[in-house]
């Protein structure tokens, strides 16, 4: 047979590669929104898609090009112009634009360009990425590169950030043999000389290899794996890059982390992502955090412990006593509950301490281990044999308190010398604007309560936002808490706390920062008003308690989005036990018997037969009873198919500044009655992605954007309601039972 000179163009063969590769190429588009702040995803894979389907004409440059460049510019505009695409005053910015950021870029300042030219750049990159995957495919017949550098990329993405590639990776290896064998074949068609007709494509080869590797990839995600034999390097590689990071004193902390608890505080900041790994179990009657220990130097960079004498001390589990006067107690006119609370530890013996809330009386567990508790932080440690030794299993006993809030704004701010010396020690650089803005928050608060809410609700009415990746590292110069207040504003619980800690001292009010865990998710309902729940590494959070003379210390939560601390009431009420009867009730039995003695004494009678009358209202009242039961009953089942319709005529007509959020709230609530709920380590943005490809569509994380920059910006800007109505709308009529 003789052999072909020149190169053969297969249309169905050229349009099976064009769209395979472009498949391959969406996968490096995909995580951008979980682990970047880039938005108008969807722009950009159509952009892409347009530039594949360009190629895949093979037009001429001199009509390509213009054609792509027009592409170009309309995503530009439909991202960041609202005005018409033939308004010439869009042109004339962007132009403008341009000629700054090529000046930015000569002069290597890369952070003052604008979003704009940034977008502008990585929409020519990929134009560029499309004319190099049609320089692969068509031109160089090879992809094994591109392939490897795509499994690469998920790989990595999937280890450090909170992207889940466990689709992707199937994905891209599909994707990747399929495109490496069907460049095979075509490669022996033109090196053999077999003459193949362009409307011909050998697709009796492509489609067994297709089926193969797709079995092939499915076996092996479904069969059973053995275990890792080799020790997890990301501990590895972030510890030495963060020890890097140190070392060139960029100010840079350890990098992105997974959330949970630690013991080394000395440096805080940086982002992280959510590690849901159950770590304890819990049966509570009351829900509340759990200590393990708190600190009170504060280093302008994170927290210490000043060593105390004796460093820590033997305590009996039966009878929990210390001569520590920094140990958690409560003031004898503090009214407390006696409480217990099981604990089961999932991971033994990664935890060899006791968690706690409350004033800690006892604890009670099966195994034997000798118990220490710290002087300072109140940290109660297991051992066995000298050595830290975690229980599986134990209950601890514990008082739980009832604050009076009558008693906190009289308490005396007179501190007993050991409270000073520790819990009112500042850096002495501590910025001079810090204690200006708490003196200018509590300005005409004269008790140290009223300061203390002053500073914990500070936060949630001057645009703070609670952030876990685009939070900030101070450098070696710069303080913790100040770049916080007066910078960033963005940040989670250790920047929450640690500021309004520092603010209070700064006023003369003794604190102290608290570790520990929240609640966690509950689990199910035991009996006899016990819960379960369940508490992971997701839970590890930090608060702060604030010293009252006579009362002891008190919790406080300043971080937004989490449930106040505490028990609070106005003020303790002593109990009246002379009236065995409630005076409403009283009164009617005095009506009672002045009705019975009227109409023994013939001066009044009833028209009307009392009993039978009453027989009767009882009845109605059972039968309306029934019909209420019965209706709300039917409508809780069939609720799946009214709530949507409801809720769209519901907010039809409204047009307040509310509407945005109750909307949006109401559609979260909505979507969970539907099955689609938002997990506790999950952000609003994941939450939206997988609501977007539950149903088709891109429109929620659109309005999620909304509502972070309205609920959670630096500045409170209502969103126009009327721009998102419609989005709204058919996200919920894409919401199907």
């Amino acid at each position: 047979m003789p052999r072909v000179d020149e190169r053969q163009k297969f249309t169905m063969g050229s349009f099976l590669l064009y769209m395979l590769g472009f498949l391959l190429f969406w996968e490096w588009l995909r995580p951008l929104s979980t682990f970047t702040d880039t938005s108008y995803l969807s722009i950009f894979v159509l952009f892409s898609a347009f530039l594949f389907t360009i190629s895949y004409f093979e037009l001429s440059i001199w009509v390509s090009f213009p054609i792509k460049l027009l592409a170009l510019a309309y995503a530009l505009h439909t991202i960041y112009f609202p005005v018409s695409f033939f308004d010439v005053q869009w042109v004339t910015y962007l132009a403008n634009d341009l000629m700054n950021a090529s000046q930015h870029a000569l002069a290597r300042d890369w952070d003052s360009m604008s979003n704009l030219s940034r977008t502008f750049l990585f929409l020519v990159l990929l134009w560029l990425i499309s004319y190099l995957m049609h320089y692969w495919l068509i031109q160089a017949r090879r992809i094994f590169l591109f392939f490897i550098i795509t499994v690469l990329y998920v790989t990595v993405v999937d280890t450090f950030t909170a992207y889940d590639a466990s689709g992707a990776i199937v994905r891209t290896v599909i994707i990747g043999f399929v495109l490496l064998g069907i460049l095979r074949f075509i490669r022996i068609i033109e090196q053999k000389g077999f003459r193949v007709y362009q409307n011909q494509f050998p697709l009796m080869w492509v489609i067994p290899l297709a089926l193969l590797i797709s079995f092939s990839s499915v076996l092996g995600y479904l069969a059973p794996k053995a275990a890792p034999q080799w020790p997890d390097p990301v501990p590895f590689i972030t510890a030495v890059g963060s020890q890097a990071g140190e070392g060139e004193g960029t100010g840079r902390g350890g990098g992105i982390q997974k959330i949970g608890y630690g013991t080394n505080d000395s440096r805080l900041g940086g982002p992280f992502v959510f590690d849901d790994t159950p770590v304890f179990r819990t049966q509570i009657t009351e829900v509340h955090y759990w200590r393990v220990e708190s600190k009170e130097v504060y280093t302008g960079l994170g927290w210490d412990t000043k060593p105390a004498e004796p460093p820590s001390e033997q305590v009996n589990p039966q009878n929990i006593t210390t001569n520590s006067p920094h140990r958690l107690t409560y003031g004898e006119d503090v009214r407390t509950e006696d409480l217990t609370a099981k604990v089961e530890v999932v991971k033994n013996g990664l935890y060899p301490f006791i968690i706690y809330p409350g004033q800690l009386t006892s604890v009670d567990s099966e195994e034997n281990r000798d118990y220490q508790m710290n002087s300072v932080t109140g940290k109660l440690m297991t051992f066995e044999e000298a050595g830290e030794a975690g229980l599986e299993t134990y209950t601890v006993n514990y008082k739980y308190p009832e604050f009076s809030e009558a008693m906190l704004r009289n308490s005396s701010t007179q501190y007993p010398s050991f409270i000073q010396e520790r819990y009112l020690q500042l850096p002495e650089d501590l910025p001079e604007r810090v204690r200006t803005l708490s003196e200018d928050i509590t300005a005409g608060i004269n008790d140290p309560y009223g300061k203390a809410k002053a500073i914990e609700q500070y936060f949630a009415d001057n645009g703070f936002g609670y952030n876990t990746q685009d939070v900030a590292v101070p450098g070696r110069n710069e303080d913790y808490v100040e770049q916080f207040l007066f910078d960033t504003k963005l940040g989670y619980c250790d920047n929450f706390s640690t500021s309004m800690a520092v603010m209070l001292r700064s006023i003369g009010i003794p604190t102290r920062w608290v570790k520990g865990f929240t609640a966690g998710e509950y689990e199910e309902t035991i009996g006899d008003g016990v819960r379960e729940y369940e508490v992971t590494n997701s839970n590890a959070h930090s608060w702060v308690e604030v010293y009252f003379e006579g009362v002891g210390w008190v919790p406080f939560e300043p971080t937004r989005g989490f449930r106040d601390l505490g028990n609070f009431v106005d003020d303790y009420q002593e109990d009246d036990t002379n009236l065995d009867v409630p005076v409403e009730q009283d009164q009617q039995s005095q009506q009672n018997q002045n009705l019975d003695e009227g109409s023994k004494s013939g001066g009044f009678e009833l028209p009307f037969n009392l009993d039978k009358a009453l027989n009767w209202l009882k009845w109605i009242g059972l039968a309306l009873l029934s019909i209420l039961v019965l209706g709300v009953g039917f409508g809780y089942i069939t609720r799946k198919k009214w709530l949507s319709k409801f809720f769209l005529w519901r907010f039809r007509k409204r047009k307040d500044e509310q509407v945005f959020q109750d909307a949006y709230h109401r559609l979260l609530w909505l979507l969970e009655q539907y099955d689609v709920k938002k997990r506790p380590q999950q952000t609003l943005r994941e939450y939206a992605i997988e609501v977007d490809r539950l149903l088709d569509t891109g429109d929620m994380k659109i309005l999620t954007r909304k509502y972070e920059k309205a609920r959670y910006g630096q500045h409170d800007q209502p969103v126009d309601w009327m721009d998102t109505k419609e989005l709204w709308e058919n996200l919920i009529k894409r919401i199907r039972p």
